[in-house]
């Protein structure tokens, strides 16, 4: 039984919806839904943490992004009456709701041939989001990323250890002249490959939740990110792939591939900090993520 009602949100979209099923549970909870024999994606956006600018510039991204031969991405679905969000009862709240197209496709491999065609396509995907203007609702510089405080993780039990680390890493990529003035605009914000999906050589993106304007390097660190979170064997084949996906539409320059490291680690502490604000995790659950987050802190990468 679905905790979304169902009748009033086909009422609000003018479509009938005739199945609902939670995939993704937590501070977003995102939904797949059917109507017609066509597939949607519901997300109910967390109640703190996301202002109204924030989630109208997203809509407004993926309203604008431009037909890129290559590359697609999820787009918002408005209401009847033509807003782009809905509010939706969950819990006894009303959480603000966006639907969206489901992109037909296949999870992307971790095997360098796919890693290479993701890079490619993210490459394409920064491009077709230039010059759509933010309005500075979503600013991802590294000033306004660092500036981030690590608050949320003093009343986490054995976090000294890791506060310090992050602290470290803040003042090293502050501190490297390679992290100023890098190409920028705007980026997905939470680029990895299960948030794509891919299909006759075309990779279709979603989940634009982390969108904003900021180094490019910024989603290619989140990507590599996710490789050194994973196999150690592949880490190093995955990041080559990706890099090499990436020139093949747009050079990195020398800074940005300095600078790559520090944004792995960046990616880190970016979901350390989501996890502490927004997220509940039982005391040994979050040691083992403490421990884990500091070894990645206290790697040195190189790329």
């Amino acid at each position: 039984m679905s905790d979304i009602d169902l009748r009033a949100l086909s009422q609000r979209y003018g479509r009938v919806f005739a199945n609902c099923s939670l995939v993704v549970p937590g501070a977003n909870r995102t939904y797949s839904l059917t109507a017609d024999d066509n597939a949607y994606y519901l997300r109910l956006y967390r109640p703190t943490g996301r202002s109204a600018a924030e989630i109208r510039f997203e809509m407004r991204l993926l309203h604008e992004v431009r037909l890129t031969p290559g590359i697609d991405v999820a787009r918002p679905i408005p209401t009847v009456d033509g807003q782009d969000c809905a509010r939706v009862p969950f819990d006894g709240v009303d959480r603000v709701a966006g639907l969206f197209h489901a992109l037909d496709g296949r999870p992307i491999a971790d095997a360098p041939e796919d890693v290479v065609l993701f890079g490619s396509a993210l490459a394409q995907l920064h491009g077709a989001l230039a010059e759509i203007e933010a309005g500075g609702a979503r600013p991802l510089d590294l000033t306004t990323l660092c500036a981030h405080p690590v608050a949320s993780l003093m009343h986490i039990s054995g976090s000294e250890t890791v506060r310090q680390a992050v602290n470290r890493c803040r003042a090293e990529l502050l501190g490297d002249p390679a992290t100023r003035d890098l190409p920028s605009g705007n980026c997905h914000g939470d680029a990895r490959l299960a948030n794509a999906v891919a299909k006759n050589g075309t990779i279709g993106f979603f989940d634009f939740d982390d969108c904003g304007h900021g180094p490019y390097v910024l989603d290619l660190g989140t990507a590599a990110w996710h490789f050194v979170r994973g196999d150690p064997a592949k880490t190093g084949a995955l990041i080559a792939a990706l890099l090499s996906g990436y020139e093949r539409v747009r050079p990195l320059s020398a800074s940005e591939r300095q600078a790559l490291p520090h944004f792995v680690k960046l990616a880190e502490i970016r979901a350390l900090l989501f996890l502490a604000e927004f997220c509940i995790l039982g005391d040994e659950l979050w040691l083992r993520v403490l421990d884990q987050t500091t070894t990645v802190l206290n790697r040195e990468l190189r790329f």
